[in-house]
């Protein structure tokens, strides 16, 4: 069981150990590693048995254990000397002055927004990264860095104006190795890879969904919907899983043709809920994975005919502004955005001010926002057929 770690602030967030994510026994030697590094029975300098003994301790092929040690390379944990062995990297020391500067890297999709303005969800968390920041008399450099396109030099030029790395979303286990490789202290958020030697900060995606399930099961809704973002997306993936284990937790068998998901765009909600609308029985209830994608449902409910908050009701995820505005009011799962921002950098910090040399991953808890977009279940004649017949 976790314990609460106070990160320097009033709140108290879970900070857990890493566990494997299934994709591959290697990540049995590199969770091992890095557990031995955190409990402090490895140290920066030491050096690890050689592949033999660990292909004989983990019973594990010595293709297997080359591609750990060359994934904790990658990520800056371990470096490999010719001839001597594989060591425990000890990050070197800056030789040069603090510039007073971090940087805030947001991560771009091909067909994610290109702006902070039309960003609806990230300009919350970069304003708790500044209010930290500014509490230090620290300047914030934002950029927006679109994964597929590789810019060696981009990255260098910021890495000589920073003391550190706070990086959003990212899906790039490559980017992940070159952000390191600077040298820099990196904190990530909600980022969509696995098994990571870095900082993390993530929202209770799982916990969550189950919270806002919850909800819905209690209101009388059985035949509930799930419309997700990009399949890749681990955030959608834990928040789907979170949908199917509150079903089958209330006796309720999970069904592929209730869930679809395609992307975060408002556009791909309203696509998916079009396409749910035509199910039958229909669904009374659509538990979305982010706002955007609950408010793209909406609309096509009302295109519909179909009344939000009375024939179907539409929960998401984030709490966003426009949840607020919308008509009826959004009822949804609230991400605490500013704290999330506040906590990287608080464990940026601490890395910079050399109070720590091992990896933490920070889940900050969600909470459940009741407005007028949910309702107890009311099955009339219009749910009892598809909405092309209405």
């Amino acid at each position: 069981m976790p314990m609460p770690v106070k990160l320097s602030g009033d709140e108290e967030w879970s900070v857990l150990p890493r566990r494997s994510s299934g994709h591959g026994v290697f990540t049995q030697i590199t969770e091992h590693v890095i557990s031995e590094i955190q409990s402090g029975r490895l140290k920066p300098g030491d050096k690890l048995p050689s592949e033999r003994e660990l292909v004989e301790f983990f019973g594990l092929s010595r293709v297997t254990v080359r591609r750990a040690l060359a994934e904790l390379a990658a990520q800056g944990v371990l470096e490999t000397l010719p001839g001597k062995g594989t060591f425990v990297k000890a990050r070197a020391p800056v030789m040069r002055r603090r510039t007073g500067n971090i940087a805030v890297i947001r991560c771009l999709g091909s067909r994610l927004p290109t702006s902070i303005g039309v960003d609806v969800f990230y300009p919350a968390v970069f304003a708790g990264i500044e209010a930290e920041a500014a509490a230090r008399d620290f300047h914030c450099i934002v950029q927006h860095y679109r994964e597929g396109e590789r810019d060696a030099l981009r990255l260098e030029q910021l890495a000589q104006k920073v003391d550190g790395i706070i990086c959003g979303e990212l899906r790039d286990d490559q980017l992940l190795g070159e952000l390191v490789a600077k040298g820099l202290p990196v904190v990530l958020i909600s980022p969509s890879l696995e098994n990571l030697a870095v900082d993390t900060v993530e929202v209770d995606n799982f916990g969550g969904a189950m919270q806002g399930m919850r909800h819905l099961l209690e209101l009388g809704h059985r035949r509930i919907a799930f419309i997700g973002g990009p399949p890749g997306s681990i955030p959608s993936r834990q928040r789907q899983a979170g949908y199917r284990e509150a079903l089958t937790a209330s006796g309720i068998t999970p069904s592929d043709a209730l869930e679809s998901s395609r992307g975060w765009r408002l556009e791909d909600g309203y696509e998916a809920m079009k396409e749910l609308l035509r199910r039958y029985p229909r669904p009374t209830a659509v538990f979305a994975a982010s706002d955007l994608l609950a408010l793209g449902a909406c609309q096509a409910a009302r295109e519909a005919g179909v009344t939000v908050g009375e024939e179907l009701s539409v929960l998401g995820f984030d709490d966003i502004q426009l949840a607020q505005e919308s008509l009826p009011a959004l009822s949804t799962v609230r991400v605490l955005r500013k704290e999330i921002g506040e906590t990287a950098a608080r464990l940026l910090f601490e890395q910079i001010d050399g109070k720590r040399g091992y990896p933490l991953r920070v889940v900050v808890p969600t909470q459940l926002i009741v407005r007028a977009s949910t309702g107890a279940v009311s099955v009339s004649k219009a749910q009892e057929r598809p909405a092309s017949e209405l």
